[in-house]
């Protein structure tokens, strides 16, 4: 899922790095951003925490939602497309990227980001009932 109108934010020079919007608040959103820094080991994507900042590309409800990314040029995507743009960027993952940009793969990691999102509540509770907050 993409918007595909220009928004604000644009990053011009060499600051352009994909930006990774995230709920720093969900254990199971720190623990794979976590697991994304490490492999981003030429320091290529800023990992933006929605708590607490001031400015953001759309409203916080809708970042809190699922997975976005904002690429350099300002478009916004998220789900499966924004897993796919952060794995290109990443050395270790780059092949992996670009088999989710062929249709019938991003459909599929679509569908099962959507069954993910539908039990994320639950494995949330799970983790925090045993203290992996």
């Amino acid at each position: 899922m993409s918007l595909k109108q220009a928004l604000p934010g644009k990053q011009t020079g060499r600051s352009q790095r994909l930006r990774v919007w995230y709920d720093s608040e969900c254990p199971l959103c720190r623990t794979e951003i976590d697991l994304l820094k490490r492999l981003d080991s030429k320091q290529t994507i800023n990992f933006m925490k929605i708590e607490g900042c001031s400015t953001l590309p759309i409203a916080k409800e809708q970042l809190l939602e699922r997975l976005h990314v904002q690429q350099p040029d300002g478009e916004i995507i998220s789900g499966a497309e924004a897993f796919a743009a952060i794995w290109r960027t990443l050395p270790g993952l780059k092949m992996l990227g670009y088999v989710a940009q062929w249709k019938p793969a991003g459909t599929f990691l679509e569908w099962l980001y959507g069954k993910f999102l539908k039990h994320r509540p639950a494995m949330q509770q799970w983790l925090s009932r045993r203290g992996m907050e």
